[in-house]
């Protein structure tokens, strides 16, 4: 099922919204934190980026995953 989320960061803590092999990113950070909530490999995609230090006030971003049970 295709899921979509709409962020705000403030960007001064990362080097930008992309995953990077040697730098925290926004997206890495995201993804790794809702595979740990999930129980499932999380890998998001933003509809922008930002750079180094940017902050985001709207940030659109999609992720594909099994069916998450309604908490009810």
């Amino acid at each position: 099922m295709r899921y979509f989320m709409r962020l705000a960061y403030r960007g001064a803590e990362f080097h930008g919204w992309q995953s990077q092999p040697n730098d925290i990113s926004v997206q890495e950070t995201i993804e790794k934190a809702m595979t740990m909530v999930l129980r499932q490999p999380i890998k998001i995609t933003g509809a922008g980026r930002t750079d180094a230090g940017v902050n985001a006030a709207t940030m659109i971003a999609h992720f594909d995953a099994e069916p998450i049970a309604d908490a009810a």
